[in-house]
């Protein structure tokens, strides 16, 4: 029993030890911050307040009923360390701070914390990439040249139901100006993300649940809707078995060539036995690259589509 006994006491002294390097790790790596304005405000004085509110009462107990030394010291180190570490959240060292007292700047650090509260929460219940989400389905509502109502409710159900600010008719305005092209980039960038595949495979049901929405279903809507199903296929299973088209742009003379270059100086240019072509895009679907090509033929330049494995 006094092997036992001993083994504890070995133990309880190690951990108030382990205790008093955790928290000089702690403080020493703020310590040496102390004065920059963001680590300042990265710290939760609320959280830490609530540690010290944890601690004290069994501090307390240790020294005035138990009269166990070494919990007490363990708390009390641990009391001291949280104290620093709000001193540091407050921004007592931070420059812009020296004239302001300390009590106002506690105020301070607690109104900004408040404010921040939801901030993780919004995160949790948004979905990855949920601005760029919301900037499709505007896009797509504005595809067929005509907002309706019901396409505006949606989009701000929408936006309310992630927390972001409702669009306004100036974002609407510029919605407007949108193409299969565009709007095809838009998911491009989304994808880049990388968000998680079952809530990328869920863009596909909002979409279609966009296009519906005024209950009517025009050529570009349908043709985005195959697109963007391509799309979130190929990068949900990634094994490089899908089919693409090439959009391609053949200038038919020098001239040509160079007013591709000057429109589009960021197309891939290749050079093929039949000349030289501009690369204007990888699409999934070759009804909407054959739309494209239709969209480059219309202003005077020759375009196909070229069909290839993605792998």
């Amino acid at each position: 029993m006094q092997v036992f006994l001993f083994v504890i006491e070995f133990l309880v002294t190690a951990a108030v030890v382990i205790t008093a390097i955790r928290m000089y790790l702690t403080v020493n790596k703020l310590w040496k911050r102390k004065h920059e304005k963001a680590v300042s405000e990265s710290i939760s004085i609320f959280a830490y307040l609530l540690a010290i509110l944890v601690h004290l009462p069994f501090m307390f107990k240790f020294i005035f009923i138990d009269h166990s030394i070494m919990p007490a010291i363990n708390d009390a180190l641990n009391i001291s360390g949280y104290s620093i570490v709000i001193l540091i959240g407050v921004g007592l060292w931070v420059k812009e701070n020296r004239t302001t007292g300390f009590f106002k700047l506690f105020l301070k650090a607690l109104h900004l914390e408040r404010k921040e509260s939801g901030d993780l929460l919004k995160a949790i219940v948004q979905p990855s990439g949920a601005k760029q989400i919301l900037n499709i389905l505007q896009k797509v509502a504005c595809l067929d040249n005509e907002i309706a109502d019901e396409e505006i409710k949606l989009v701000n159900d929408f936006a309310k139901q992630w927390r972001l600010s409702i669009p306004s008719a100036e974002e609407w305005n510029l919605s407007k100006e949108t193409n299969l092209l565009d709007i095809r980039d838009s998911v491009t960038e989304y994808l880049r993300l990388s968000p998680p595949p079952k809530q990328a495979a869920e863009l596909i049901d909002l979409v279609k649940l966009m296009i519906i929405a005024d209950n009517k279903l025009t050529n570009e809507e349908n043709l985005f809707l195959s697109e963007v199903t391509g799309m979130i296929k190929n990068y949900i299973e990634k094994d490089g078995s899908a089919i693409m088209y090439h959009v391609l742009i053949v200038p038919q003379n020098e001239k040509q060539f160079d007013a591709v270059k000057t429109i589009f100086p960021n197309s891939e240019f290749e050079e093929r036995r039949g000349g030289k072509v501009f690369v204007r895009g990888q699409f999934f679907s070759k009804e909407y690259a054959d739309a494209i090509c239709q969209k480059y033929i219309t202003l005077g330049m020759f375009s196909i589509w070229e069909e290839y494995k993605a792998a």
